[in-house]
């Protein structure tokens, strides 16, 4: 992993925030289940964030405790990732042109090789998994 990580421990103790806030923040949709990485360790498992991104949510979190709910926040922040997810494309680049499809309107992708054809949207969910 490129990116720095600081570990859950570390987290509490610089923001001063409680293991049940960090745990309430995730199921409220704030902290992004995919966003705990768990890593084993010689004294066990151990939970780790990338450093910038958990720490300028925590931030924005603290922030803004004042003015919105956590539900009022989260809403927010689903919004704002439904808006990006919205804006994803597929691109294909050829020698002649660049097409974008954006990722909602697809409904297949196959790639052919003369004697079979492998749908690329199904290998890639099954890559996912």
């Amino acid at each position: 992993m490129d990116e720095e990580l600081i570990s859950k421990r570390e987290l509490l103790e610089k923001y001063g925030i409680s293991y049940g806030a960090l745990y309430r923040w995730k199921r409220t949709g704030l902290i992004p289940e995919s966003w705990f990485i768990r890593k084993s360790t010689t004294v066990g498992q151990e939970t780790y964030f990338q450093r910038e991104k958990i720490c300028s949510r925590i931030e924005l979190i603290l922030g803004s405790k004042e003015k919105l709910s956590l539900d009022e926040l989260a809403q927010q922040l689903a919004g704002e990732q439904r808006k990006r997810e919205s804006e994803r494309k597929l691109i294909i680049i050829t020698h002649y042109k660049r097409t974008e499809y954006p990722l909602e309107q697809l409904t297949g992708c196959i790639i052919a090789d003369g004697e079979r054809e492998i749908d690329i949207l199904e290998y890639l969910k099954e890559v996912q998994q």
